[in-house]
C-alpha cells in the first residue's frame, strides 16, 4: 500500500488536472459523522462482505473523486435524468472514501481485523472439505459463465477463518442460483452441501465474533457499513461514468473496478488451508476477494492514470 500512496502523492504534487483529494484523519472523522444517518439506514441484508484490500480500493476510488468532482465532469453527470442517476452518489463519494479509511483505521486499532480466536479443529477441517468440493464443482461447471465468473474470481483468493466462512456462504449462494447445473454434476455434487456450508459458516462466524471485545465488534460493524456505503456510491458513479464515457477508449481507466484495485496480491488458487484449526487469522485490514465493489475483475488502471481531459 505504501507504493500506491506514494504514487498518488507524486501525482498530486505534479499538479494533474484532476488530482485526488488528500485524506487526513480529521477529515475521515468528520466524514464518518456526516454519513452516520446513511450508515444507520443500511439494513442487514444490504451489508457487503469485506473481501479485498479496502485501503487500495478506497484510494482508487479517491482518484476517481478527483476526476468527477471537477466542474466540467460533474456537469455531465448532472445532466443525466434524475430518475436514472442520483447526483448525491457523486457528491457523497469523497465523504464515503474518507469515512472508509477512518473506519478501517479504527477497526484495526480496536483489534477487529485480527484475531487469534481458536476454532475447533473438526469445525475447520469439515469447513475446508466442504468449501474445496463446492469450489471445484463451481469452477468446473460455471467457470465460463459470464454471470458467475466474477463471483468465482472474488471467492478464489484469500486466507483465514473469516475468509473461509464467507467463501462457504458465497458458494452456497451460487449453488442456489445455478441449482440445475450444480445438481447435474455426478462427481462432486452432494445434496446437503449448500445447507451444511451455511451451518459451518454460521458456527465459525459466531465463534469469531464472540472472541472480539464489544468495542471491536462495534468497530467492525461500522467498518462493514462504511464499506457497503462506499460500494453503493461508487458502483452508481462508475456505471453512469462508463456510459457517459462509453466512446472513450480509456473509460475503464477513468472508472476502475474496485475489485481489480483491491485484489489481494497473495491468494489461494485452489484454497490453501488456513493455518490449522487453531491458527491465527491474521490482519484482515485488507481482506481478500469477495463481494463488494460489484464490478467484474479486469486489468483496470490505478487512480493515478485518471488525469486526462474529460473529452
Amino acid at each position: 500500500m505504501k507504493t500506491k500512496k506514494r504514487s498518488l502523492t507524486a501525482v498530486a504534487s505534479e499538479g494533474p488536472p484532476y488530482a485526488p483529494p488528500i485524506y487526513t484523519p480529521l477529515a475521515g472523522k468528520k466524514a464518518l459523522s456526516a454519513l452516520a444517518p446513511a450508515l444507520d439506514g443500511i439494513v442487514e441484508a444490504e451489508l457487503v462482505t469485506v473481501r479485498m484490500d479496502v485501503e487500495a480500493a478506497t484510494y482508487a476510488a479517491l482518484g476517481v473523486v478527483g476526476f468527477v468532482s471537477s466542474p466540467d465532469v460533474r456537469a455531465r453527470f448532472a445532466r443525466l435524468p434524475r430518475e436514472e442517476f442520483d447526483i448525491s452518489h457523486l457528491d457523497e463519494l469523497e465523504l464515503a472514501c474518507f469515512a472508509a479509511l477512518h473506519a478501517l483505521a479504527e477497526a484495526r486499532a480496536a483489534g477487529a481485523l485480527a484475531t487469534d480466536a481458536r476454532l475447533p479443529v473438526a469445525l475447520v477441517t469439515e469447513a475446508m472439505e466442504v468449501e474445496a468440493r463446492m469450489q471445484a464443482l463451481c469452477e468446473y461447471q460455471l467457470g465460463d459463465d459470464p454471470a458467475i465468473k466474477p463471483e468465482l474470481d472474488r471467492l478464489r483468493p484469500g486466507t483465514g477463518h473469516r475468509d473461509l466462512a464467507n467463501d462457504l456462504l458465497g458458494y452456497a449462494r451460487i449453488y442456489e442460483l445455478c441449482a440445475d447445473v450444480v445438481k447435474a454434476d455426478s462427481k462432486l455434487y452432494r445434496p446437503g452441501d449448500a445447507a451444511r456450508a451455511r451451518e459451518l459458516a454460521g458456527a465459525m462466524i459466531q465463534k469469531l465474533s464472540t472472541a472480539l471485545t464489544p468495542k471491536a465488534r462495534e468497530a467492525y460493524d461500522r467498518y462493514v457499513r462504511v464499506w457497503t456505503l462506499l460500494c453503493q456510491r461508487y458502483d452508481e458513479v462508475r456505471a453512469a461514468g462508463l456510459w457517459l464515457w462509453r466512446k472513450n477508449a480509456r473509460a475503464q481507466e477513468r472508472f476502475p473496478s474496485l475489485f481489480a484495485a483491491g485484489r489481494p496480491n497473495v491468494g489461494r488458487s485452489r484454497k490453501e488451508a488456513p493455518t490449522g484449526g487453531e491458527g491465527d487469522e491474521g490482519d484482515e485490514g485488507g481482506e481478500s476477494g469477495g463481494s463488494g465493489g460489484g464490478e467484474q475483475p479486469g486489468g483496470t488502471a490505478g487512480p493515478e492514470e485518471v488525469s486526462e481531459s474529460p473529452a
